[in-house]
């Protein structure tokens, strides 16, 4: 994995990313590309946990919603 969490400050994420700079500039953009994606992965994954539920229903229009379990 090239990006990785370095760790969070608040609601600030801290995301190291790694990148290989290759001998052609077409390779050295895809590799920034797969980089900037793992860190754009991990930051989502990361939002995404703030929202999540703790297996409660969620209300919406007075119907209850429940998610799955994992």
């Amino acid at each position: 994995m090239t990006a990785k969490i370095i760790r969070k400050e608040g609601k600030k994420l801290i995301i190291e990313i790694t990148v290989d700079l290759e001998d052609s500039m077409l390779d050295s953009e895809e590799a920034i590309q797969v980089a900037v994606n793992e860190a754009g992965s991990l930051a989502t994954e990361e939002a995404l946990k703030q929202f999540d539920t703790q297996g409660e229903a969620i209300e919406i229009e007075g119907k209850p919603w429940r998610s799955k379990v994992r």
